[in-house]
């Protein structure tokens, strides 16, 4: 039975939104719609590694020699420690699942997610505005009107907007994100502008880990297709007050992330100095960190309709920190989960699809939010000079594993198999 060919529209055309519409076009969901706010699409400013769990998704939607043709390629570790005072080696964390990480630039996995889309279901310059329930013997269920005076109808909804999401606000939620305490500045070096010596050690994932504040360092892309870069990560501790922009991001000179590191090692200083090497206006980006509590319900349904609703998936749901490199991870799971019960659930009562897509995802992406925070602060911790229990290879390697080796495929074939139709799934 299940939804195949319901109007779906997606709202939001990131990481997440363009994972979900891979994840319909694998499940064989008919009749899908993205609408993007921007006029064009882009991915800002960062590297992203993205992680064996959500890579064995992509991979089965077909992407994985796109994803590795600019990625990182056979990287010694999965994360290197080092003190923040001297640089001195503090320990390693082993790749521990397969396929291992895959570290690339922000807009080069966009432009993998979109290289198997039609543009026939890509809506761009689309800002939400309102979405309405209609009434009675209506066209659809839903009208969604976008800025611009345009409109669309839909069956579903799926929101995809993230933290700040216009659908999670058009429901009704009205809570306000927390700010987390920290800031992350971001920016890329060119291994061209470093000593040799703090070349080679960049060719790993660093932390060179601080007081209250850590320095992440990620080597994205890769030497064959001229993509390698050291993409920096500063997470540091700032009060709110000191954030002088409206916006959650903006440009910062330099000069701020240096006074936090002014102290540290060479090498951090090396990073420092290629920073500049490679901004002519020595500016670099700056976020502050905000994060939502977890949802309680994430979705609604038509009144006296029982095959139509919204629902949120992933930031828009449950965002979380960057510190485990989880949030475009647990969007890109959450998009196959919810395609494929949507393609293959066994009646027509979105309800009851929509519970257990809910029951499948929401421990999980609670547990990585849980977690995340947590990992912030281990890494950024007020004794950064010695490993502890907390804090050590083994230590660390155990709190990532159960996230790295879940497999949602198969975790929806075994809770699945009495509520999904598998005879002609992909999965």
């Amino acid at each position: 039975m299940g939804f195949e060919n319901k109007r779906i529209a997606i709202v939001g055309g990131g990481l997440g939104g363009m994972s979900f519409l891979n994840a319909s076009l694998y499940a064989g969901l008919k009749n899908v719609q993205l609408y993007e706010q921007a006029p064009q699409f882009g991915e800002v400013g960062a590297g992203v590694n993205i992680t064996s769990n959500a890579n064995r998704v992509l991979d089965a939607f077909g992407l994985q020699e796109s994803m590795t043709a600019k990625s990182s390629r056979q990287l010694p570790c999965y994360m290197e420690y080092h003190n923040y005072k001297d640089g001195e080696y503090l320990g390693h964390i082993d790749e521990f699942s397969y396929p291992p990480a895959r570290l690339l630039h922000r807009a080069h996995l966009l432009d993998s997610l979109k290289e198997r889309v039609p543009k026939s279901s890509l809506n761009l310059g689309k800002h939400l505005a309102s979405v309405d329930r209609n009434e009675g013997n209506s066209a659809a269920p839903y009208t969604l009107h976008f800025e611009d005076g345009s409109t669309a109808d839909a069956d579903i909804v799926i929101g995809c907007d993230g933290i700040k999401s216009n659908v999670r606000r058009d429901m009704g939620f009205s809570d306000s994100p927390n700010y987390s305490g920290q800031v992350v500045y971001r920016g890329f070096v060119e291994y061209k502008d470093l000593p040799q010596e703090t070349a080679d050690l960049l060719r790993k994932t660093v932390n060179f880990r601080g007081p209250k504040r850590h320095v992440l360092v990620l080597p994205i892309g890769n030497k064959e297709t001229q993509t390698d870069r050291a993409a920096v990560i500063g997470f540091m501790s700032e009060p709110l007050e000191a954030w002088d922009s409206e916006s959650w991001m903006s440009r910062s000179d330099i000069d701020s992330l240096q006074e936090h590191v002014r102290d540290w090692c060479p090498q951090v200083q090396d990073i420092i100095t290629g920073l500049r090497k490679g901004s002519p206006d020595g500016k670099m980006l700056k976020q502050a960190l905000y994060v939502r509590d977890p949802l309680d319900h994430w979705y609604e349904m038509k009144k006296d309709q029982k095959d139509a609703g919204i629902i949120l998936l992933g930031d828009s749901a449950h965002s979380t920190l960057p510190h485990q490199g989880q949030g475009t991870c647990m969007a890109i799971e959450s998009g196959i989960a919810l395609a494929t019960i949507l393609r293959h659930w066994k009646n027509d009562n979105l309800q009851e699809a929509f519970a257990f897509y809910q029951a499948l995802r929401k421990p999980r992406t609670d547990k990585v939010t849980q977690t995340s925070s947590e990992a912030g602060k281990l890494a950024s911790s007020d004794s950064p000079d010695q490993m502890t229990q907390n804090f050590n290879p083994e230590a660390l390697g155990e709190r990532m594993k159960w996230i790295m080796e879940y497999n949602v495929l198969e975790d929806l074939k075994v809770k699945g198999a009495e509520v999904l139709d598998f005879h002609d799934s992909r999965l």
